[in-house]
């Protein structure tokens, strides 16, 4: 039993896209609060110079937060968190513009030229944002927690401690010269997918059923059945070779469905052999 090839993340969809979302969310979340301590820096020392750190921390359009809020009910987000999330990146486009002329003109310890009350107002734009993206990542966490099975819990404690230090107005991460030293996240990479292309079986509460499994990574694995299962159902998934895995059904859609395992799989587990 081998895997044939390894999936492309793009495009993804259900699960895997939520996943991605948490991912890009998460690094938008770090640019910004790392953004908004150099502007605390800013207006604390009146040295708009020190923005300059900030115009390779901007973040980008992602295709990937762009396609999960478009389809934020096939991928299971709450409405209301989707809301907030189009409002944040909605605002940050704004808070963008007006800092990124600011921050590009700003040389080697020599500031735009720009007054300390509108350097003031640019900071509280970004201390507000940030304050949003706290709300958001606290609303996310517990979604991420039991579809993830707490793989990123570890990047949202991180960013949390960051988050409530930018919007206190601290700036202990920017250094005398205007670097900036970023938190390192604990999870930083989607799980690699792998196509597993074999008939199986899931058993849940109330269905023993046969199934074909469609894809496979160390954290789950994607199946396609015509029974009908419930969202957050504890499983057992029986492969070919009699392995049975225990998991837990954390998204499902037009005979679709993805189980994300108890237990992580080792890189070097068997299911993984080329």
């Amino acid at each position: 039993m081998r895997t044939r090839s390894a999936v492309s993340f793009e495009p993804a969809h259900g699960h895997a896209l939520f996943e991605a979302l948490v991912c890009e969310f998460h690094w938008t979340v770090l640019q910004v609060a790392a953004i908004t301590s150099c502007m605390n820096a800013s207006v604390a020392e009146n040295r708009a110079w020190k923005l300059r750190a900030c115009s390779n921390l901007f973040p980008v359009e992602s295709p990937v937060i762009t396609a999960a809020l478009r389809t934020w009910d096939e991928i299971g987000l709450p409405r209301d968190l989707s809301a907030s999330l189009n409002k944040i990146y909605r605002d940050l486009s704004d808070a963008k513009r007006l800092a990124l002329p600011i921050a590009r003109d700003a040389g080697t310890f020599s500031g735009p030229n720009i007054s300390l009350l509108k350097l003031q107002q640019i900071a509280a734009v970004w201390r507000k944002l940030t304050e949003d993206c706290e709300v958001a990542l606290q609303s996310l966490e517990p979604e991420a927690r039991w579809r993830l099975c707490g793989l990123y819990t570890g990047n949202s404690l991180v960013l949390g401690k960051f988050l409530k230090a930018a919007i206190s107005g601290a700036y202990s991460c920017v250094n005398q010269i205007g670097e900036v030293a970023i938190p390192v996240l604990p999870q930083r990479r989607k799980t690699r997918r792998y196509v597993l292309v074999q008939p199986c079986t899931i058993r849940g509460r109330n269905v023993n059923a046969a199934v074909i499994a469609r894809h496979i990574s160390s954290n789950g694995i994607g199946l396609e059945s015509d029974q009908d299962f419930e969202l957050k159902e504890r499983v057992i998934v029986e492969l070919r070779n009699g392995r049975k895995i225990r998991g837990t059904i954390v998204w499902m859609r037009n005979k679709q469905l993805d189980v994300q395992f108890e237990e992580t799989l080792a890189a070097s587990d068997p299911l993984f052999a080329r």
